[in-house]
């Protein structure tokens, strides 16, 4: 298969991301998931996510069996993860910015988390990156992976989802709105509970978000997500949606409506040099 193509995504598979793509960009949402081609660039806040999200996982997982981690353990295998995972796909989209601050912050990032939330956390691990999905109707299916599916102190279920983000949320559909919300209303029926919690956790602020999901909430959010999901298997035109956000879609170098201002150029030169070009 060549490099530049994935599998199209199944027509009735339907994630938060891929409803959340439509929304930003159509011509994204075309090329990535009906097309299934890969984009020629990852940014490099995209890149940190993940390499953090890794080290969270890790965490959690050793304690699970019963070890307690140290903090010069967890850095050692961020720095260990960071260099081993980094090829020319990953781009820095703000010229003046350099490889060696992101590193920096996820350093800052697992420190903070390290210190203030896993040292003091006394919740018991249900699940880490947990696939869930539920059938919403014949021709549409929810999935999604929670980061950590877990009970607190006194029992509670929750889904708490990590965010590297420089700013915190807000309660839109496709900030906080539906989320984490969508994975608890999921946790709800794998566990045959009548309320769970669903958190955001922003990492750069050290601070959680919580909200509570009944059985009420959740038909409501599953719903709303079917509407979503419909609209999105309906759609006929996938107009291109230029703004601030071409600057870090893999597709910019092809895009003939991308606006990617020169300080926000470095995925644009990326996908340039990689010669990923669809026209």
């Amino acid at each position: 298969m060549n490099d530049a193509k994935l599998a199209p995504t199944p027509g009735n598979v339907f994630s938060f991301s891929r409803v959340k793509c439509l929304n930003q960009c159509p011509l994204r949402y075309r090329y990535r998931y009906l097309q299934g081609i890969k984009e020629a660039f990852r940014s490099i806040e995209s890149y940190l996510g993940n390499a953090v999200h890794d080290v969270l996982e890790w965490l959690y997982s050793e304690r699970h069996r019963g070890r307690e981690p140290e903090e010069s353990a967890m850095l050692d295998r961020f720095a260990a993860g960071w260099t081993e995972n980094l090829d020319d796909r990953v781009a820095i989209v703000r010229v003046d910015d350099s490889e060696e601050s992101y590193l920096k912050t996820g350093r800052e990032m697992l420190i903070r988390f390290f210190q203030e939330t896993f040292a003091r956390d006394q919740s018991e691990t249900v699940a880490l990156e947990q696939r869930l999905s539920i059938r919403l109707s014949d021709a549409v299916v929810f999935t999604g992976f929670a980061d950590r599916v877990g009970r607190t102190e006194k029992g509670r279920l929750f889904v708490i989802d990590y965010k590297t983000s420089k700013n915190e949320g807000d309660g839109s559909e496709f900030s906080e709105g539906l989320q984490a919300p969508l994975y608890a209303a999921c946790v709800l029926g794998d566990h045959g509970e009548e309320e769970a919690l669903a958190g955001y956790h922003y990492l750069r602020h050290g601070t959680t978000r919580w909200q509570q999901v009944d059985r009420e909430r959740a038909a409501q959010l599953l719903e709303r997500f079917l509407d979503l999901a419909n609209e999105a298997a309906a759609a006929g035109e996938f107009p291109a949606r230029p703004g601030i956000l071409c600057a870090w879609c893999g597709f910019n170098a092809q895009c003939p409506a991308a606006e990617v201002p020169d300080r926000f150029s470095g995925g644009l030169r990326r996908a340039e040099r990689n010669g990923r070009r669809l026209l």
